[in-house]
C-alpha cells in the first residue's frame, strides 16, 4: 500500500514537469522518526517523502513526508503490537502517517513547513519546525522536533497514555536523478 501511495506521490506534477531552479530530494531509507512521552518512546524506521531545494537560493521550499505505522517500534514489550491496533493507530485501515507542506516560511531565524498532517484518518494544519543540518551537491539532511497530541488524531483512549507526544525526525535525502 505505501508504496502505491508513494508511486502516486512521485509522479505529481514537481517530478512531471521541469521546474526552474528546483532540486527534489528523495527522503532515503535510514531516516527515522522518533517518538517520546512519558510513558513510551520508539521509532518509526519506514519512512519516504521529498524535501525541495531552490537550487539558486539553497532554501527548502517543499517538505513533505510519508511514514509507514507497521515499522512502529516502542520500548516496552508487548506495547508496539497494542499501538498497531484498531485501539491507537489501527494499522490495518490507516497504514500510513502524512505530511505535506503547502508552505514553508522563516520567523525569527526558525524554518517551518506549514502544511497538512494526516494519521488515523484525522487530518489537521500543522506547523513542523526543522533545520537544513547539511547539504551537500547530491545529499541533505533535515532534522525536525516538535509535539503532538494523540487526542487530536484519535490515537487511543484519552486516559491511556500521556497525551503529549514529542516528535524527533531526522531525515537523509538524495537528490533525485531526472
Amino acid at each position: 500500500m505505501i508504496r502505491i501511495l508513494f508511486c502516486v506521490f512521485l509522479s505529481g506534477s514537481l517530478f512531471s514537469q521541469a521546474q526552474p531552479n528546483i532540486d527534489a530530494f528523495v527522503v532515503q531509507s535510514k531516516s527515522v522518526v522518533l517518538i517520546q512521552s512519558i510513558d513510551f518512546n520508539g521509532q518509526f524506521s519506514v519512512t519516504q517523502g521529498r524535501i525541495v531545494l531552490n537550487s539558486n537560493t539553497k532554501k527548502v521550499t517543499g517538505f513533505d513526508l510519508i511514514i509507514d505505522v507497521s515499522s512502529l517500534d516502542l520500548n516496552i514489550p508487548g506495547m508496539t503490537k497494542h499501538a498497531k491496533s484498531a485501539d491507537f493507530f489501527d494499522v490495518a485501515t490507516y497504514p500510513t502517517i502524512t505530511f505535506f507542506s503547502d508552505s514553508i516560511v522563516e520567523n525569527d531565524g526558525v524554518l517551518s513547513a506549514c502544511g497538512v498532517m494526516t494519521s488515523k484518518g484525522v487530518a489537521l494544519k500543522k506547523n513542523i519546525p526543522f533545520e537544513l543540518v547539511s547539504l551537500e551537491n547530491t545529499r541533505l539532511s533535515v532534522h525536525a522536533t516538535f509535539k503532538i497530541l494523540r487526542s487530536e488524531f484519535t490515537i487511543g483512549e484519552e486516559d491511556a497514555v500521556s497525551d503529549e507526544v514529542q516528535i524527533e525526525a531526522t531525515l537523509f535525502a538524495k537528490k533525485n536523478k531526472e
